[in-house]
């Protein structure tokens, strides 16, 4: 390849970088759904809020963003040879050569799986190097803790960080086709959220900006086929999985890019990728949860265009009402929540982003008119009573845009109605009502839980929080589980005090709270789970009985 050549291909892919459109089937709602706060393992899922017109994530982040979600163990080769070489090492001391060993291990097996991974995306040769290159960064900064401060650390905490490491480059290159393959093997009677079918959605969100981007490392063979043809045709062909493509290139990525969930759409001359929800809905049905099915489906409807734009304000009313006609037929409770979140999202879209206003701050005559089909069209909806509700705030206003935008959601997403009602919590978690403050007082001078013990989860965790919000560290501390794993109280206090949190940040926006159980023994209580007004993540505060009072697990929002 020439300079010029190569000048222009670089040219055109800052181009193409710099053109992604942002999320147009809200990946952003993933990012909203709560964890698991029971399990402890650290996947680390790649969370963006939305931005202040409440579009969707942009799809950069998934080229230049990791998203660490799967279930693959660290290879048993690797573990053998270091479990053998700290066998060698009788002695705690850790070397540097020890570190150097495992890190370049670290940095040639990330080498291997990128290049693999390249290869099952059906790229072309070279194109591993645009994937994920925050790990060699996390892998340097992992590496140079160590070296900084050998004496801090142990042979066993070297072993735990390759371990740590190594599931997580693995956990990163999870291809959604393999998610797929496992899903097409059995039905799934439950969904979770750190279970295959989330996995697949995050990872389907994650390698959609590779293969964007991919676009134009095929831009010559593209170009060929298009004028050859048409890009209708050409497009055609690529989601049949390349068949009829005379280049061997372009064939073998689309073959890839179908068999990930992927498919191709022109617009405006060009062809750009997206996840094939509707399609994977079809492969997926009779195999995968019926419910996570009906949300494949939902998902497929397109509201945003490739600039984050409505496409149809109409259609985005036709699909709110569809989820809330989908929300009272599902079972799951995972996916009803999901479906939950996905309304608050898309109602945000619908009546408070900047997307419906004119230059002027008046309410576009489209918005306006989807409103009145939305009230004419699905009058007996509670999607519709509550634009309704909107419509007539907006109309004395005279349709201009307010200083203070109102949030509103419809009744149904209030509550899940699959919460028994009596674990729902409507109190303030600060500030404590008196007799709580009088017993917290006696607590933190005497440290002795008889006097808590009538008191549940919910009022422990507002002690918690009055301790922290008050920098009284020390009760804190003391309202900390035995086994939480804490360091000792004199190192605590000091990290909190350096800390300088501010607990209103956290419970900004606060709405109410919940008794959160645990999934293998439905009737045990393990957290209080914290619903929020201005954000849709749902965080649990973990707790736990021991000699019969409810104690705070450390760290317990994680």
């Amino acid at each position: 390849m020439d300079d010029q050549l190569l000048e222009k291909r670089l040219e055109n892919l800052k181009k193409a970088y710099d053109e992604m459109p942002e999320d147009e089937n809200r990946s952003a709602i993933l990012a909203a759904i709560k964890k698991d706060q029971k399990k402890q393992k650290q996947n680390k899922w790649f969370h963006l809020p939305y931005a202040a017109s409440f579009i969707g994530v942009g799809m950069i982040a998934g080229v230049l963003m990791m998203q660490y979600i799967g279930d693959h163990a660290p290879s048993e080769e690797k573990i053998e040879q270091h479990q053998a070489a700290l066998g060698e090492n009788s002695s705690d001391e850790l070397k540097k050569s020890d570190v150097k060993a495992v890190f370049d291990d670290l940095e040639k097996y990330y080498q291997d799986r990128e290049l693999q991974t390249k290869e099952k995306l059906g790229f072309l040769s070279g194109f591993e190097n645009y994937l994920y290159r925050n790990i060699p960064m996390e892998l340097n900064d992992a590496e140079a803790a160590f070296l900084s401060n050998l004496e801090a650390y142990k042979q066993t905490d070297l072993e735990d960080t390759r371990k740590r490491l190594t599931s997580d480059i693995d956990q990163a290159f999870t291809m959604p086709s393999e998610i797929i393959d496992k899903l097409m093997q059995g039905k799934n009677d439950e969904v979770t959220l750190d279970g295959p079918e989330f996995t697949l959605l995050n990872q389907l969100e994650s390698f959609l900006g590779a293969y964007y981007l991919s676009m134009t490392y095929y831009e010559d063979d593209m170009n060929k086929a298009i004028e050859n043809e048409n890009a209708v045709e050409v497009v055609k062909k690529m989601n049949a999985g390349g068949a009829g493509l005379s280049s061997t290139a372009l064939k073998e990525m689309s073959s890839k890019a179908v068999d990930n969930g992927y498919a191709f759409r022109e617009e405006e001359g060009r062809v750009v990728p997206y996840v094939n929800f509707s399609g994977l809905a079809e492969r997926l049905r009779g195999a995968a949860n019926e419910d996570f099915i009906k949300y494949l489906e939902l998902r497929n409807t397109r509201v945003q265009d490739g600039n984050g734009e409505v496409i149809s304000f109409e259609n985005l009313a036709d699909l709110l009402v569809k989820l809330e006609t989908s929300i009272a037929t599902v079972k799951d409770a995972t996916i009803e929540e999901t479906m939950k979140n996905d309304v608050k999202s898309l109602f945000a879209l619908f009546l408070v982003s900047e997307h419906i206003y004119d230059k002027n701050d008046e309410l576009k005559d489209e918005v306006k008119k989807a409103y009145l089909y939305l009230m004419e069209t699905y009058p007996e909806t509670q999607t519709a009573a509550t634009v309704q509700n909107m419509y007539k705030k907006m109309e004395s206003n005279k349709f201009l845009k307010p200083d203070d935008v109102e949030r509103l959601d419809p009744s149904y997403i209030e509550f899940p109605t699959h919460l028994k009602r009596e674990d729902i919590i409507g109190r303030k978690v600060l500030p404590l009502p008196d007799s709580l403050l009088s017993s917290y007082k006696e607590f933190a001078a005497k440290k002795n839980f008889n006097i808590l013990k009538n008191y549940g989860p919910f009022e422990i965790m507002q002690m918690y929080f009055h301790a922290d919000q008050t920098g009284d560290y020390e009760t804190k501390y003391a309202l900390y589980s035995k086994n939480g794993g804490q360091p000792p109280k004199d190192q605590y206090i000091e990290e909190m005090k350096a800390a300088e949190m501010d607990i209103s940040v956290i419970l900004k926006g606060y709405k109410y709270a919940t008794l959160y159980y645990s999934s293998e023994d439905p009737e045990k209580v393990i957290g209080v789970q914290l619903h929020f007004n201005d954000r849709s993540d749902a965080p649990v505060f973990q707790m736990v009985q021991e000699d019969g009072f409810w104690k705070v697990q450390f760290l317990p929002l994680q």
